[in-house]
């Protein structure tokens, strides 16, 4: 994608944005809670890169971290995986039960992820003046031009 990384600020400010504005069913708190928390760790595994990054973290552990239920963790992630803002696996344990769960950025976060990398590139940077001093009082040419019209006026 080139350019400078974006920070997990811009990241999580658009995600607040969008997240409302491209899906239905996860405007609660608990879903961002959810949302933030999982980009938050992306981030940081994924070193700035949240397009290719995964991350390994049972739902219990989730629902521990963010002091909501079980059960209520697996409502919201199933909705920010319908949405496409994550997408999740387990494996099945020879015992029936699942494993940790393997976390990704979804399509829909990806997709925000390349509009705002697209934005910043686009920026050109600001071309200096020609002249870069400030004259904050008239030059000499000006004080008599501006005075001779003076004179003019009043006379």
């Amino acid at each position: 994608m080139g350019g400078s990384p974006l920070t997990l600020d811009q990241i999580w400010s658009a995600t607040s944005t969008f997240t409302v504005k491209w899906s239905e069913g996860i405007e609660s708190n608990k879903a961002h809670r959810v949302l933030h928390y999982l980009l938050c760790r992306l981030y940081d595994t994924g070193r700035g890169n949240l397009i290719n990054a995964h991350l390994t973290l049972a739902q219990t552990t989730l629902s521990k971290k963010l002091s909501i239920s079980r059960q209520w963790v697996g409502e919201l992630v199933s909705r920010l995986d319908r949405e496409g803002w994550i997408e999740h696996s387990s494996e099945k344990l020879p015992d029936g039960t699942n494993g940790s769960t393997v976390w990704r950025a979804g399509r829909m976060l990806k997709r925000l992820l390349v509009m705002l990398l697209k934005s910043r590139q686009r920026k050109t940077p600001v071309s200096k003046p020609a002249k870069s001093r400030w004259h904050f009082s008239p030059r000499e040419l000006e004080k008599r031009s501006f005075l001779s019209s003076a004179r003019k006026k009043s006379c």
